[in-house]
């Protein structure tokens, strides 16, 4: 054996160099420093099984399959490969309990990681453009009188199509305001002091009111904008006459608030129906959000405006019947948000089939796209049956999981559109893209909501003026609605269930024309 010291050779068994007295190095000592060697297959397995966790939970790089191999597959074959070796080393390599956990947690793990890889199935009979509320083929030209409402320029400050100037769109907006306020009197001198203004607006408009009588004619009116949205992907949706019918709806608030001020009001029961009219036809068919919104803000004015005239001491008694006779309850087909409900849907599914299709290879595991369109559907679904108003009905829920996997965890998507974590590890960018386009729906449904209040309380000063029994009894927020005599209000307590506060919901009466004295 040759000293490490001196380099002098010495016997096998020396314990002691001949020359300079060093201790040498024993053969067990060797045997020792050789055992403390870990094998290094081990040591990549385990790289493999943390890497491959790690990235199945933020990486949105590697798809399912290559996961799978990192997580399962790659360290139960180098924990293998440890144990040979370990074995063939005869004690020289350590790291056999390492090699082991390497081999019995992918074992235990792989059903988890099938499972994650795996989508929902593809949703049988699903929705389709055909399952709208739409109107009969014969009234699909409606829909072409509507489009020349589209300004080709979005962003025009004026509405030349109808006729409108600058000017006259301050006007009427300026009115709408002024309307907003709650005392008679004081609307009717405001709008007079604009008269001249309103009845220039009323006649440049001409354009604007032509198309609605026109559409009036129609016995419905229907909404086509989203078939093109929904089966080509490069085509636009086109809103642009939802903001001049607004402008419409404006200009026709205000000069039938004038008229009522100068003391003509038979002339505008007519102009007032008319409008009436196209908002009821159009709402029953629209589908859009934005669209059956803009219904229901039309209505809402409309409303106000039947008030107006209702709590008016001149207006006759056949006006009166007139008016009663077009401003019947309104029904669900009017309030219902079935059809937004279902374009929602079907837009998020094309939503959803671009992200799929765009890196299809790389990203399936991240985004399971029938899971998320169950989940989505099922939502919709929900919150259609309470729009339609159907008590004591539930649609059977989809499961967003496996078709191998009972639907042992059950998946709601909240109003706003969370979901619980689990379901969010399984399908991290679907949950994300669920969460983003869900619509803000309680929001929308206090909108329908204050509505059919505001409706109900017209019918209750429409049956009142016309010594018609009525009934108090509420819709939401309290069991009855409450007559202020003093504050010359009819209204029902917002959301918030409380009286005299900023969220109620209320029309404003005259309590000597309607005889409400008490």
């Amino acid at each position: 054996m040759r000293c490490p010291n001196c380099g002098k050779e010495n016997t096998a068994n020396s314990e002691i160099c001949n020359s300079c007295s060093f201790v040498l190095p024993s053969s067990s000592t060797n045997e020792c420093e050789t055992k403390t060697k870990t094998s290094k297959f081990a040591i990549i397995g385990l790289i493999f099984l943390v890497l491959g966790s790690i990235l199945s939970s933020v990486s949105m790089a590697f798809s399912s399959i290559q996961i799978v191999i990192l997580t399962t597959v790659l360290p139960v074959i180098f924990g293998i490969k440890s144990l040979v070796d370990i074995k063939k080393g005869r004690g020289r390599i350590k790291g056999k309990a390492l090699a082991v956990f390497e081999i019995v947690v992918p074992i235990c793990l792989a059903p988890v990681c099938i499972f994650w890889s795996m989508d929902a199935a593809l949703i049988p009979n699903d929705y389709t453009i055909a399952d709208f509320r739409s109107a009969p083929r014969e009234y699909n030209c409606s829909f072409d009188l509507l489009m020349k409402l589209s300004e080709e320029e979005k962003d025009l400050p004026d509405a030349p199509l109808i006729g409108l100037s600058v000017e006259d769109i301050n006007t009427i907006t300026i009115v709408n305001t002024i309307i907003g306020k709650e005392d008679f009197v004081r609307i009717k001198d405001e709008v007079r002091t604009h008269s001249e203004n309103i009845y220039l607006a009323w006649k440049n408009g001409r354009k604007g009111r032509d198309i609605i009588s026109e559409l009036d004619a129609f016995q419905e009116i229907a909404d086509l904008t989203e078939i093109t949205a929904l089966t080509e992907s490069d085509q636009d949706i086109t809103y642009g006459f939802l903001r001049n019918l607004r402008h419409i709806a404006y200009l026709y608030q205000s000069y039938i608030y004038l008229e009522i001020a100068e003391g003509d009001e038979k002339t505008v029961i007519n102009e007032l129906i008319k409008l009436d009219s196209v908002f009821r036809k159009f709402s029953i068919n629209a589908r859009s959000s934005v669209s059956k919104l803009l219904c229901i803000a039309g209505l809402a004015t409309d409303i106000r405006t039947a008030n107006f005239l209702a709590n008016n001491p001149r207006i006759p008694e056949e006006s009166l019947v007139l008016l009663a006779e077009h401003f019947r309850p309104l029904n669900n087909a009017h309030t219902s948000f079935r059809n937004p409900l279902l374009f929602e849907y079907l837009t998020t599914k094309k939503t959803l089939d671009a992200v799929f299709h765009e890196d299809m290879h790389e990203r399936p595991s991240m985004l399971k796209r029938n899971s998320a369109a169950r989940l989505f559907r099922n939502f919709c679904d929900r919150w259609t049956v309470v729009s339609e108003g159907i008590e004591g009905f539930k649609r059977p829920e989809l499961s967003v999981w496996p078709a191998i996997c009972p639907n042992w965890l059950h998946v709601k998507l909240d109003s706003e559109g969370n979901v619980p974590g689990i379901y969010k590890y399984y399908n991290p960018v679907g949950s994300l893209l669920v969460g983003i386009l869900v619509p803000a729906i309680e929001r929308i449904f206090e909108i329908k909501t204050k509505l059919e209040i505001h409706d109900d309380l017209l019918q209750i000063v429409l049956n009142r003026r016309l010594r018609k029994e009525i009934r108090l009894n509420a819709r939401a927020y309290s069991d009855q609605y409450i007559v202020d005599v003093e504050e010359k209000r009819i209204f029902s307590p917002g959301p918030d269930g409380e009286a005299n506060t900023e969220d109620d919901i209320k029309l404003t009466i005259n309590p000597q024309v309607l005889k409400w004295n008490h």
